[in-house]
């Protein structure tokens, strides 16, 4: 009885740990599907997800920081297209923009974060 007892508890242990660490691998999978990983052909570890992640979100912040000090996006997009052609880039800047009221992010990437449930 008292070492069935203690199986089925290691038993359920094992259990939880699988869950849990299936859940963290589903999550580096999500995250290396976001972070670039320019023309790499191995996946990356978990520690390079981490790097690259951590690189690529602070080189966003630093665009939306920089597009922050212009008036509109249009004049952002005129900035950093301006050694492009007309032809190129004024299809884009003369799009219709998305609301002012939606997050400054969201307006300026379109991006809509995806629901995500961690393991229980």
């Amino acid at each position: 009885g008292r070492l069935e007892s203690a199986a089925r508890r290691r038993l359920a242990a094992n259990a939880r740990e699988r869950r849990r660490m299936q859940g963290l691998n589903t999550a580096f999978d999500r995250l290396r599907r976001v972070v670039p990983q320019w023309g790499q052909d191995k996946k990356l570890s978990k520690y390079e997800t981490l790097q690259m992640a951590l690189s690529y979100i602070m080189a966003l912040t630093r665009i939306l920081a920089e597009a922050e000090r212009f008036g509109s996006e249009r004049d952002w997009v005129n900035l950093h297209c301006e050694h492009f052609g007309r032809d190129h880039y004024l299809p884009f800047a003369g799009a219709k923009l998305p609301a002012e009221t939606e997050p400054y992010g969201q307006r300026l990437f379109g991006f809509q974060p995806e629901p995500f449930q961690m393991a229980s």
